[in-house]
């Protein structure tokens, strides 16, 4: 067992049982559901590509390569992450978001509900020292 570039536990095994074992121990192997310590969900797919469209077709667009490019490029996740490396520069373009306006109110809503998330999983990430995974 290992622990893999994203933060979470892994193996090395070359077998389909020791594949199976770890798995399985895994799922149960603290007190946090399959080893994830905070969960921060950011939406059901088309909220993330209501999201992504906002963010694109603001004139800032090009301001956001990490959140466009790692966080809300696809509505289904498995398995990613944002690397540690990639961070501060994520943490500048989340402080940036206030910046991003909304004509409809429901929009605008959902956008301001997206920056508080991203603010907290920025805040998670200094606190535990590990990546954010999706």
């Amino acid at each position: 067992m290992f622990v893999d570039s994203d933060g979470s536990r892994s193996t090395r095994g070359t077998s389909l049982e020791t594949e199976l074992e770890f798995d399985q121990w895994n799922e149960s192997a603290c007190e946090h559901e399959s080893g994830v310590y905070v969960r921060r969900p950011i939406g059901n797919v088309s909220l993330v590509g209501m999201l992504r469209e906002q963010l694109n077709t603001n004139e800032m667009g090009e301001d956001f390569p990490i959140l466009l490019g790692h966080v809300l490029y696809n509505g289904t996740h498995g398995g990613d992450s944002v690397s540690m490396e990639l961070m501060p520069q994520l943490r500048e373009e989340v402080s940036k978001l206030f910046k991003v306006r909304c004509n409809e109110p429901r929009t605008e809503a959902f956008l301001r509900g997206f920056e508080k998330t991203m603010q907290a999983l920025c805040i998670d990430v200094e606190t535990l020292d590990r990546p954010i995974c999706f």
